[in-house]
């Protein structure tokens, strides 16, 4: 010890407060706290007490140490969180990075409630919904319930006085009822808040029922891009619908558990909201030295992340942690209720902490396979999938196939070709269904099957080593039928969609892979681009359709007038909602020819 830290020892205060620990650049390298500074600080440089190598090296580097007396242990441990996400020393444990997932708050302590995404969390009587960390899907689920619902989410303080309020964008848009108008009632425009609050509680039968009956209005009308969009918005609500699992009827908890891997420590946190799981997020911490997931790991998470975020009723987590009744006394000041953190032994909360940890280990192979060079892991995704679905050979090309159509109008086949574990877009094929009459995906599997590959056959093109099936045993056994007409022994599988399973032709029981697996991985990204090219390539066709079939029927419009129209309005039915004098704005067209393009799109 040198005589400049002997000196420093003589001066710190047998008090309550916060260390800096700094290096000879005058860095701060680790920042504690402690009930007595005097004995804490003193502790380090005791040879009687056994460090672990991270601490000693520490110790070493160790040139000037600062101290602040506060006045109460909370104050410390609060100050001691901020001081680390300022300085961000090496030697403290620390988040790599402050997330804060956004909720979906309802403003139902008002008469006409708003709904919008938020990053904070207040005590104010309103709905809260979250945190959700994908926000792409929430935020277009907003946007549909906007123009499912007109439910208002602009900033206007809206009460039944008052209504010379000039009504916003939206309600121009029919993206909102207008309340601050007046043209609505409270009580009917609160029943529909009860829809919506319905759906982010897990029960989308309500709002799903509503747009099937829109999606098939449309169908019946031939206005399919309308009807493909609602089908589009039904499967985003059905994914933030199912995204919550039942835990019995709780409160708000949080549940934490981790793993240490080299010098990285991966948190994974489950959010549990009105008795479901409503989200999870991953969390990556990182410090100098030897690193284990322990409780004093789990103080420094907590401490740092809820100095940002919501405070639950509840933290549910893996490990006893130090200074528990300090942290839950900082926690329920900061939150302004009764917060504890447990430790679960059995039951329903044991379980979830287990599937936090079972998560994190999950996470760390998913890092571990990512940080894996692209080359290295498709030959591993490759061989993998020879031994696991004992092939022939290694499938080193696969093909992979899918339908698209709205209730049997307009279907199409597609097939995805994949070389080495990478798209081969030039060799893409898309295939008008034929044969097939009426919604029969089945059916149409078999089609495709035996136009591609007796042509490949026919042509004495190179074959597949695998085909890729969208679909379950039903469509997998018509395709393998189609196969075995045309002479070829071609393996084939599925990948059904619900649980990521492999389905086999026959009688083969199903495969379930892990889902952080290479082999599985490279199925899923086969499968999705041929889910992908088939949707585009279905809605190229109705478009074509639909433009084909009301614009040219109407006389006087040749190929360059349909092109101006198109040009200016987008698509056929932006031309529909146009007035004459919009239309004639257009050259070539003069407003009696508006008025009849009027009169013949709405016939």
């Amino acid at each position: 010890m040198s005589q400049e830290i002997t000196e420093i020892l003589k001066g710190i205060p047998d008090e309550t407060g916060v260390y800096l620990m700094k290096d000879k650049e005058d860095v701060v390298i680790y920042v504690g706290k402690a009930l007595s500074l005097k004995k804490r600080v003193k502790q380090y440089f005791q040879s009687k007490h056994i460090y672990s190598p991270k601490t000693q090296v520490l110790v070493k580097n160790i040139a000037d140490i600062e101290y602040i007396v506060t006045s109460s242990e909370v104050e410390a441990l609060i100050l001691e969180a901020n001081l680390i996400k300022k300085h961000r020393p090496k030697y403290n444990v620390r988040l790599k990075d402050d997330k804060r997932y956004p909720f979906v708050k309802i403003t139902t302590n008002t008469q006409y409630p708003r709904i919008y995404l938020t990053r904070r969390k207040f005590n104010d009587g309103s709905l809260y919904f979250g945190p959700y960390t994908n926000v792409f899907p929430i935020r277009k689920t907003l946007d549909i319930l906007s123009r499912t619902f007109g439910i208002r989410r602009c900033k206007k303080k809206v009460t039944s006085f008052g209504w010379n309020a000039r009504p916003c964008l939206n309600y121009h848009i029919e993206r909102c009822l207008g309340p601050c108008t007046g043209n609505i009632d409270p009580i009917k425009y609160n029943e529909m808040v009860s829809e919506v609050i319905n759906l982010f509680k897990g029960d989308a039968s309500g709002l799903v029922s509503r747009l099937k009956e829109k999606m098939n209005l449309y169908a019946s009308e031939l206005n399919y891009e309308a009807a493909a969009s609602i089908r589009d918005d039904i499967r985003t609500i059905e994914e933030i619908s199912h995204q919550h699992v039942s835990t019995s009827g709780w409160d708000d908890r949080d549940v934490i558990a981790g793993v240490a891997e080299s010098e990285n420590i991966y948190i994974q946190l489950f959010y549990v909201r009105d008795g479901i799981i409503a989200g999870k997020a991953d969390f990556g911490l990182t410090s100098s030295g030897n690193n284990e997931f322990d409780g004093e790991t789990l103080a420094e998470f907590i401490k740092q992340y809820y100095q940002d975020s919501p405070v639950p009723n509840e933290i549910l987590v893996s490990h006893e942690i130090p200074d528990n009744e300090l942290i839950q006394k900082w926690l329920s000041q900061k939150s302004r209720k009764d917060v504890k953190i447990n430790v679960p032994v059995k039951g329903e909360k044991k379980k979830l902490v287990e599937l936090a940890e079972k998560n994190a280990k999950m996470y760390v192979n998913h890092e571990k396979i990512s940080r894996a060079t692209p080359d290295k892991r498709v030959n591993e995704a490759i061989d993998d999938l020879a031994q696991k679905l004992q092939l022939p050979k290694k499938p080193f090309y696969i093909e992979g196939i899918d339908i698209s159509n709205i209730s049997g109008t307009d279907p199409v086949g597609s097939v995805v070709v994949f070389q080495g574990g990478l798209p081969v877009n030039q060799e893409y094929r898309q295939y008008n269904i034929k044969k097939v009459k009426g919604p029969n995906d089945i059916a149409m599997i078999g089609e495709v099957v035996h136009r591609r590959y007796s042509k490949l056959m026919h042509e004495n093109k190179v074959l597949p080593d695998l085909v890729l099936i969208d679909g379950g045993e039903g469509q997998v056994n018509s395709a393998e039928k189609e196969m075995e007409d045309i002479g070829l022994n071609i393996p084939i599988i599925g990948l059904a969609k619900k649980f990521e399973t492999i389905v086999f032709p026959g009688d083969i029981p199903p495969l379930i892979l892990d889902k952080t697996s290479p082999s599985l991985n490279l199925l899923m990204r086969i499968r999705d681009e041929a889910h992908r090219f088939a949707v585009s390539s279905h809605r190229r066709k109705r478009a074509a359709k639909l433009t084909n079939s009301r614009l040219d029927s109407i006389p006087g419009i040749g190929k360059s007038r349909k092109k101006a129209l198109l040009e200016h309005f987008k698509s056929v039915e932006m031309i529909e909602k146009s007035s004459a004098d919009e239309i004639s704005q257009i050259n070539g067209i003069s407003k009696n020819l508006a008025q009849k393009i009027i009169e013949q799109l709405k016939e």
